[in-house]
């Protein structure tokens, strides 16, 4: 992808017919959605499969009914919702139409900073579905609003965007559009979930029908440099243990400062939690803790997180 309009017109018409508009009714007041006249609520959505499955963001179909994909050539198939997780605000969509043109996935390996990018999807309103911003890829491994790691770049993101692709300059998806910075006065920051955290969340859908998160029973709290995003080496202080939790049956502490999950060193519940994403319920892990100066290894067979009702 250069400055040149038709590598730039190649790329877009290469993934465009893997991008679709999804369009429903509210089902109940939400947030982070975007709303077209009074009673319908929109976004935008990836291909994954010939045969009607398609990514998008959790938070464009949590509160919407009647759920309608639109594809590129216009035609609009009923779509029922098949997995949804919040926390990686990703969701499975199918439809009941084979043929489709699924997106090409790349890698994080596919993913560096100053590389050029375009997103495409559906902003501001639902007759502009099919756009597409250009942009940089400014960072990755950013936290935002949350416990794990983003694409930052400068292409627009506005809403209806949500759900749509993140493409690099080989028209390979290696993000899906998800937050940018609103109401904090930042123009310019527009973030996209990483393809592989994409990829690891579709392979639990397809393998249990939703995430399966292992859970130790112990909460942690960033030192105050990884708060502030400056180097540290500082690891993760445990500030609770839950009774009866995998934690406290391996002998963890309160007090007892994380430094590494089975050799992988830990400064950050980002680090914590893109490291846990490795293991199943049921995994057996090492973690290593400063108590007292001195560094203790203790292993501990992960539980699983239950869904909050």
């Amino acid at each position: 992808l250069s400055d040149n309009e038709s590598d730039l017109s190649k790329i877009i018409s290469k993934v465009s017919p893997s991008v679709v508009g999804i369009i429903g009714n509210i089902a109940q007041e939400g947030k982070d959605i975007s709303t077209y006249g009074d009673s319908l609520i929109f976004g935008s959505g990836v291909i994954y499969k010939a045969n009607g499955y398609i990514i998008t963001n959790a938070h464009v179909v949590k509160n919407m009914e009647n759920i309608a994909v639109v594809l590129y050539n216009g035609r609009s198939y009923k779509a029922v919702l098949k997995a949804i997780d919040e926390k990686f605000d990703l969701a499975l969509l199918k439809i009941y139409k084979g043929g489709l043109t699924p997106a090409t996935f790349g890698t994080m390996k596919d993913v560096i900073v100053g590389d050029p990018v375009i997103a495409m999807g559906t902003p501001l309103s639902f007759s502009l579905r099919n756009s597409a911003t250009k942009g940089i890829i400014s960072g990755i491994n950013r936290s935002v609003q949350g416990d794990y790691r983003f694409i930052q770049s400068d292409a627009a993101i506005n809403g209806g965007n949500s759900g749509g692709p993140l493409v690099n300059k080989d028209g390979k998806v290696i993000g899906i559009n998800s937050v940018k910075y609103t109401g904090y006065g930042i123009e310019g920051l527009s973030f996209s979930i990483p393809v592989d955290t994409v990829m690891y969340v579709l392979d639990h859908f397809e393998r249990f029908g939703k995430v399966r998160t292992p859970y130790i029973g112990a909460e942690f709290v960033e030192g105050i440099a990884a708060k502030y995003g400056l180097p540290t080496n500082e690891g993760l202080t445990i500030t609770k243990i839950t009774k009866g939790s995998p934690a406290e049956r391996a002998g963890l502490k309160v007090d007892d400062i994380a430094v590494t999950v089975n050799g992988i060193k830990i400064t950050t519940i980002v680090d914590y939690n893109e490291e846990m994403k490795k293991y199943l319920p049921g995994s057996k892990i090492t973690i290593g803790v400063d108590r007292d100066g001195k560094i203790v290894k203790l292993g501990v067979t992960c539980g699983e997180k239950q869904d909050k009702k």
